[in-house]
């Protein structure tokens, strides 16, 4: 009996870690990986706060090799329950896989909204580009700006005053060799509010603005994205805005098309769209918040078909809740066609902020990427409801189905939200990595909350054949048991 109780127990153990070990290695295929989880130097004693979809920026800025993140928002201490001058703090990060450093740091009374980087004026060198507030002794005024970083040195090059931008982003739309500068935003007459698109040229000596549309259907309209591509391979390219039309409290989301010749802007497709009419959701706080609203846009091919598509983030309200929305859409040069439209809720409101496409698990397959928020109706007043939830999702769309490959969602503080999303193997891994940003709060303290995250490995199914080669190996060692102890016992 002896010898049978020392069997039993070493067959048991041996069962428990082959199960362990299996269950183990297949769980490291496949999902998302939070490789690091940064704080401001505002932690605890102020705030610093990374709001807006498109106030987040990943690529090599400085040509050294390696892609920086550069972030905004605005930025305040605290002493003695008194807040300091709001700063807008431009700030340039690296990842090495180890250590996260900042690498350069400049900040200045107002708020930064939008970042991008690009070659601006077609002279090989990229600069960054930020739009936001300047506050001065008197007053505060809109500021698109350009600047110069070497790795050690950043230089304000010039500005432009007087436009207010959601979103930026550079190309040379009309082929005729000089980039252009798009911004997207909304501008106020005293009575209405125009969605707007502008079109500036850069260069050493400055800005021109070369064209300006606003447009507006009642007295509330916004252009919250901007992006251009050629979207029908006819090699002319297309400039898409997203955002909405007919005021917020019967909002449409809003996708149009347009074509610059270098002359003229002209409006190729308008496409407007909600759930239900006349109806609204609310914030947190249970201010309007929009029927429905495009928030982000972004265009590449993500069903390898050939085709580019454009792929279109924000939410909509179905009458009881407002329900993240994810659309993916072509255009053939005449028609505007959806392809996909999926909507889903988890809490009261679910909302997506800002979308990214890229290839984030090695499967040479464009991912899309979704980064947003989940909330319940009064959280941010009533402390017995949950706090605000950021999310995090990376889908596949193959042309006939949508496919949820990952998901996360996260809580910090009293709440967070991740507004911001972007890609890019930021550490020289061969590892395409996800970085979200965006803002946590504690009370009246807030911080970015940046996370960078990775799927480790292809997704598998369950190795349905290592556990049958471990069953027979299991049963091979209790033969082998059972005949030892036989002998053993025969022997006596």
């Amino acid at each position: 009996m002896t010898y049978l109780r020392k069997f039993v127990r070493f067959a048991f153990l041996f069962t428990v870690i082959c199960l362990a070990v299996t269950v183990n290695v297949w769980a490291e295929y496949g999902g998302l990986v939070l490789e690091w989880e940064q704080h401001w130097e505002t932690y605890g004693v102020g705030g610093t706060c990374n709001f807006g979809t498109h106030n987040f920026f990943v690529g090599d800025v400085d040509s050294d090799g390696v892609m920086e993140m550069i972030t905004g928002g605005m930025m305040y201490h605290t002493a003695n329950y008194t807040r300091s001058e709001l700063e807008a703090p431009l700030m340039i990060w690296n990842w090495d896989g180890e250590k996260f450093t900042l690498e350069h740091s400049h900040t200045w009374a107002g708020a930064i909204t939008s970042i991008y980087a690009a070659d601006s004026d077609g002279d090989g060198s990229t600069e960054i580009i930020t739009a936001g507030r300047v506050i001065n002794t008197t007053n505060s005024y809109s500021s698109l700006r350009v600047w110069k970083y070497n790795n050690e040195d950043l230089v304000l090059k010039s500005s432009y005053e007087g436009i207010h931008v959601s979103s930026i982003f550079v190309s040379d739309v009309n082929n005729d060799g000089t980039p252009e500068i798009l911004t997207a935003g909304d501008a106020s007459d005293g009575v209405k509010s125009y969605a707007q698109l502008c079109i500036l040229h850069w260069n050493k000596d400055g800005f021109v603005l070369k064209q300006s549309i606003e447009w507006c259907a009642s007295e509330d309209a916004s252009a919250n994205s901007v992006y251009a591509y050629d979207l029908n391979n006819d090699g002319e390219v297309e400039i898409v805005t997203g955002g909405y039309d007919n005021d917020l409290k019967n909002s449409s989301g809003q996708l149009r098309i347009w074509h610059w010749n270098g002359e003229e802007l002209s409006m190729a497709t308008n496409s407007e769209w909600r759930m239900v009419d006349g109806v609204y959701g609310a914030t947190i706080t249970g201010d309007p918040m929009g029927n429905t609203v495009v928030e982000n846009v972004k265009v590449d091919d993500v069903d390898n078909d050939g085709v580019v598509e454009i792929v279109s983030g924000g939410f909509t309200y179905d009458g009881e809740k407002v329900n993240a929305q994810l659309r993916v859409w072509n255009w053939t040069g005449q028609t505007l066609n959806l392809e996909k439209s999926h909507e889903w809720s988890t809490e009261d409101i679910t909302e997506i902020k800002a979308v990214a496409l890229n290839d984030v698990n090695g499967d040479n397959h464009v991912d899309i990427v979704t980064s947003g928020i989940t909330a319940v109706y009064g959280g941010f007043s009533d402390d017995d409801t949950p706090p605000e939830t950021a999310q995090l999702r990376v889908w596949n769309w193959n042309s006939e189905e949508l496919t949820l490959e990952h998901s996360e969602d996260w809580q910090v503080g009293e709440g967070v939200v991740a507004w911001n999303i972007a890609t890019g193997d930021v550490d020289k891994d061969d590892t395409v990595e996800i970085v979200t940003v965006g803002c946590m709060y504690v009370t009246n303290l807030c911080d970015p909350d940046l996370r960078i995250w990775s799927i480790a490995k292809e997704p598998v199914s369950f190795p349905y054949t290592l556990l049958a080669a471990l069953a027979i190996l299991l049963a091979t060692i209790i033969v082998i048991g059972f005949l030892f102890i036989k002998k053993k016992r025969n022997q006596h």
